[in-house]
Order: C-alpha cells, then structure tokens, then sequence
C-alpha cells in the first residue's frame, strides 16, 4: 500500500512537472510567432516603399522617352512600372495567397 501512495505521488509530480514543460513551450512558441509576424510586417513595409520608388521612377522615365519618341525606352519602363505596381501590391497578393 505504502508502494503504491509513492508511485502516485511520483507520478503526479511527473505529471505536473511536464504539464508546466508544455506551457512553457507552447509560450514559446507564440513569442516566435510573433516575432516572426513583426519580421515579416517590416520586409513587407521595405517591399511597398521600394515598389513606390521604382513605380515612380518608371513613370518619370517613360514620361522622358515619350517625349523623345524612343519606343524601346518607353518599353523597359512600363516593365519597371507594373514591376512598381507589383511590389505596392505584394502584402495584398500575399494576403490573398495565405
């Protein structure tokens, strides 16, 4: 009898003891996410403000080459205007994907 009461303690301290280990982890595992979440809200932000910056150096350049009339210049700087529109875009096509 007297057997049986310390396995049921030892055990019961062992249950307790991993309960306490999985709190932790699960814990830990939300503190990650978050700042994993931070990490991508910040290379998202880096994304969408170059994505501005090309989008409008795009336009400025195509504005130049339409006034010259060179057609191959206009041509490469659509390319980096819907690559501009792509990159604001990227956090809206991302939340779409997920």
């Amino acid at each position: 009898m007297k057997r049986q009461k310390k396995l049921i303690n030892k055990a019961a301290v062992l249950g307790a003891g991993l309960s306490a280990i999985f709190a932790q982890t699960a814990s830990a595992t939300a503190v990650v996410t978050q700042k994993l979440g931070s990490l991508n809200e910040l290379v998202l932000g880096i994304v969408t403000a170059a994505g501005v910056i090309v989008l409008a150096w795009g336009i400025f350049e195509f504005a130049t080459a339409y006034q010259s009339h060179d057609t191959s210049q206009q041509t490469m700087s659509l390319k980096k205007v819907v690559s501009g529109i792509i990159m604001v875009a990227a956090p809206q096509i991302i939340a779409l994907l997920k």
